[in-house]
């Protein structure tokens, strides 16, 4: 593709079997610069799991992972994920937002939140997020998408001295 195409992207759940694929951009995530701010987990703790574990992760049950893809190219990389956990039947929240660099600022992250959001919402009235005090950048994107801080925090798991904020998004009555 040409430098001056745009490529079109097409969001859509992942598939157990992609669970490879799935892997692969999780990890890819992990090794981003900004990871230690973005992510709860090190790449060094996940790339040493099982392949079994990553065919559990991908199954679909007990979360749906979101994947954004290149339109007509479905052997591309994939550019992007965000996956809803259920973590207890009134408890489900978003994690590993994340976008390679390529295809940051092309509406593609609202995009993927439009459809794990969409999802939630047939599961539940409110969806969750923590965010790390030192990645601004994703707070004010999550605070555009009508996340709000509910004043819960935790110690960041990564580094014991900073702060994450739990964020929460009510579902607006129809």
């Amino acid at each position: 593709m040409a430098n001056d195409e745009v490529t079109r992207y097409e969001v859509r759940p992942a598939a157990p079997a992609e669970w490879e694929r799935s892997r692969d951009l999780r990890l890819a995530s992990l090794q981003d610069p900004v990871a230690s701010v973005a992510f709860a987990r090190s790449y060094a703790e996940e790339a040493a799991l099982s392949d079994e574990h990553w065919r559990r992760r991908a199954s679909g049950v007990g979360a749906q992972q979101f994947v954004a893809v290149a339109a007509g190219d479905p052997d591309a990389e994939w550019a992007g994920m965000a996956v809803v956990v259920i973590e207890r039947d009134d408890y489900l929240s978003i994690n590993a937002v994340y976008l390679r660099p390529e295809a940051r600022g092309t509406g593609l992250a609202d995009e993927l939140f439009e459809a794990a959001v969409a999802w939630s919402w047939e599961r539940a009235d409110r969806l969750h997020l923590w965010v790390h005090e030192k990645n601004p950048r994703a707070e004010a994107f999550y605070c555009r998408r009508g996340f709000v801080r509910t004043g819960e925090t935790m110690v960041s798991p990564l580094d014991n001295v900073s702060t994450e904020y739990e964020m929460v998004l009510l579902r607006k009555p129809e």
